[in-house]
């Protein structure tokens, strides 16, 4: 996968993974080490917000560790309202002005990425990678089929009940499901993306109908103006700067900004990056959804590799989109999964694409005096 030019270039501009999930199952806070899978680093810096005393990212793709520099810079000497302009949430016509005031915060590497990126940064950066792309894509052709107006009634109505009415009536047609079927086909994702990303998808498990499935959930279930996802899905934007992504949010900005110089980010995959540390380092992790990416014995070494660094009755939480995984029996004695707390959270996942959500607890002896 690594020779893959999906990861050449920045593929995810934003996390899409509800931070706030992994917020309420960790309980991090000071002593906290937190590692994540960097993405678009919006998650690792929402995790700053609650004041770990460590936040360790790390991605195999470098460009989207140049772009969470980027991120960190635009925190650092940005006031709210320019990191928004900045980010693409409010227009502007001064981002390369921005950038240029950014520049001296950058290591070489990510500035010399983000001078042949001009292009980028004019646009915003949240509006920049490729899944982004992906999702303008899709949002045109829902606009075409279903109509802007329908589209909006989902956002101005506070009543679920009304909204799943309005769901059953209007837009579950026969012409949204084959958009579906369509746009999010095996064959549509493989000439957008990359045929690894169906490596080990089991049987005839079809990503058109499970979206078709959430989308009705977040649209009729969850307050569609209070999701940042669904709204930049359909509507290329979130619903209102009261509506914006966890590390975003005015009210946690001081604390991000503070907490920046604790944030450390990394070019390495987990098994490399976890080989250069010592045992028992790790209280928390985010893995996303890098598991289904593995072949089941590359998932089991991660974990083994895993339960090495981490520490007694540290937690662990990831995602599964495409490919079903949870620790093995053969790990039973190492990890231990929290299902009740991990079904609730799902319940409430504004980023509802993923059809499963999981917690696990490592299983270790403290250490002796």
């Amino acid at each position: 996968m690594t020779s893959s030019t999906i990861f050449q270039d920045i593929l995810y501009a934003q996390c899409w993974e509800d931070p706030d999930l992994d917020r309420a199952a960790f309980g991090a806070g000071p002593g906290a080490t937190v590692f994540t899978i960097t993405s678009g680093g919006c998650n690792a810096l929402a995790f700053l917000a609650d004041k770990p005393d460590r936040v360790i990212a790390a991605d195999l793709n470098a460009s989207q560790n140049h772009l969470t520099e980027l991120k960190q810079a635009a925190f650092r000497d940005l006031n709210h309202g320019e990191l928004l302009e900045l980010m693409g949430v409010r227009e502007s016509g001064r981002r390369r002005d921005m950038f240029q005031a950014l520049r001296t915060s950058l290591s070489g590497p990510a500035l010399a990425y983000w001078d042949g990126q001009p292009q980028k940064i004019e646009q915003g950066l949240m509006h920049c990678g490729r899944y982004e792309r992906y999702m303008g894509l899709l949002r045109t052709w829902t606009r075409r089929v279903m109509g802007r107006k329908l589209i909006e009634k989902f956002f101005e109505e506070d009543d679920p009940l009304r909204r799943a009415e309005l769901f059953a009536t209007q837009w579950n047609t026969v012409a949204w499901r084959l958009l579906t079927r369509v746009l999010l086909s095996r064959r549509t994702m493989t000439l957008l993306f990359d045929g690894a990303f169906f490596e080990y998808v089991e049987g005839d498990f079809s990503f058109g109908t499970h979206f078709a499935r959430r989308v009705a959930f977040a649209m009729t279930v969850l307050p569609p103006r209070e999701n940042p996802f669904l709204s930049y899905i359909l509507l290329g934007r979130y619903y209102s700067e009261r509506h914006l992504p966890t590390y975003l949010r005015p009210e946690h900005h001081r604390a991000i900004q503070q907490g920046l110089d604790r944030l450390s980010v990394h070019t390495a995959s987990c098994e490399d990056f976890f080989g250069t540390l010592p045992d028992a380092t790790i209280t928390h992790f985010n893995f996303t959804n890098i598991f289904e990416w593995l072949a089941p014995a590359a998932f089991e070494r991660l974990l083994l590799e895993t339960h090495r660094v981490a520490t007694p009755g540290a937690t662990l939480t990831y995602r599964n989109l495409l490919v079903h995984r949870e620790r093995p029996e053969a790990l039973a004695d190492r990890f231990a999964p929290d299902r009740q707390c991990a079904r609730a959270l799902h319940d409430r996942d504004r980023s509802f694409i993923y059809r499963n959500y999981v917690v696990e607890k490592v299983l270790k002896p403290s250490r002796g005096p």
